[in-house]
């Protein structure tokens, strides 16, 4: 790098990075952050994390001088976890090595809102970062900076590098998707119109932390009895859904949906160190969701993260008659309800 500090110092730049929901889950991994399955996601709109990252001068020996900000205060414990990812890819952004970085991160949903916020954050932080880079080195933002932003998104959080692109994201070499990789995510191109701007309605049944972070649930995965046969399970379902969006089969879409979001879980509680993170409120809206679609032949249907939290997943056309059935009918089940909908991917700001 051939810039001065005092040339860096003058660099501010903001991101905004979306979460996203996985329809095939990735639970297990290896290495530096390698799935041991393939997954696809939807990437969603409202949830969103913004961060504004700025250089100064450096003041310490320290490999990464980080101040880093959650909604105005500074947070030490993500920041330790920042700085030891930036000092672990200084490669990627060698102006550390002259210059302190601030990060000021705010979230647009709650804190354990069952949304994925260490995906949204760490998409973020890697498209600031790496785009501090792209200005020092003069260089335009391309495809290619969004493959590399996914990469080092994974490094942070393995689900991050969906965040990156829009709609449906795929990650994990999978034999019958052309391009897949472990490395970075990937868009799904080409989508029937009855899956373009899909909606997703976040039931908070519970708003409190997850007494199981996922990243030990990861690792309950090197020991699962049924860790290969669920490895292989979720590779063909990735394949087969790649087809579905295609094609436009939304009843094949529930149907692996549904049992990826019972197979997480079931994952979870046969687990040799079990637990469990259903909660009453997840089981009875469920139920009700079933027995409606049952009742009203409405396409809708369900998912869930590493938590209690419920993702209801509709088609845009059915949006009035879903949500009006949520608020009407759901309403003993869930804390706090958060609509969102398909997003376009992480965005530029001005600052």
């Amino acid at each position: 790098m051939e810039r001065t500090t005092e040339t860096t110092n003058e660099i501010k730049v903001k991101w905004r990075c979306p979460s996203n929901i996985a329809i095939v889950k990735y639970w297990g991994k290896k290495d530096v952050q390698i799935p041991c399955n393939s997954s696809l996601s939807l990437t969603l709109n409202n949830s969103f994390t913004e961060v504004e990252v700025s250089l100064s001068e450096k003041t310490t020996m320290e490999a990464v001088e980080l101040n880093y900000y959650f909604e105005g205060e500074l947070n030490e414990k993500f920041g330790k976890r920042v700085a030891d990812y930036l000092a672990d890819n200084m490669e990627d952004f060698p102006y550390l090595r002259v210059s302190a970085v601030n990060i000021n991160s705010t979230n647009s949903f709650p804190h354990s809102a069952g949304i994925a916020s260490s995906a949204s954050a760490f998409g973020a932080i890697a498209l600031a970062m790496l785009d501090l880079t792209y200005i020092l080195e003069e260089k335009e933002i391309d495809d290619e900076f969004y493959q590399k932003a996914s990469r080092l998104a994974r490094l942070g959080s393995g689900s991050a590098c969906r965040s990156i692109f829009p709609a449906f994201a795929l990650w994990g070499e999978n034999d019958k998707v052309e391009g897949s990789s472990n490395d970075f995510a990937i868009e799904v191109e080409t989508v029937h119109p009855i899956f373009r701007n899909m909606r997703d309605a976040i039931l908070i049944i519970e708003d409190e932390p997850k007494k199981v972070s996922s990243t030990v649930g990861h690792g309950l995965m090197n020991e699962h009895p049924y860790a290969k046969q669920r490895f292989e399970q979720a590779n063909k379902r990735t394949a087969e859904l790649v087809q579905i969006l295609k094609e436009g089969d939304f009843d094949a879409f529930i149907q692996i949906c549904e049992s990826e979001a019972l197979t997480l879980h079931a994952m979870m509680m046969t687990s040799v160190d079990y637990y469990l993170l259903v909660k009453p409120g997840t089981l009875t809206a469920i139920e009700k969701l079933m027995n409606f679609r049952l009742e009203h032949l409405v396409p809708v249907c369900f998912t869930l993260d590493a938590g209690p939290n419920v993702h209801v997943l509709y088609p845009e056309k059915y949006a009035e008659q879903v949500e009006e059935f949520i608020k009407t009918e759901l309403t003993d089940t869930y804390k706090k309800v958060i609509f969102d909908h398909e997003g376009q991917g992480p965005q530029k700001l001005n600052v």
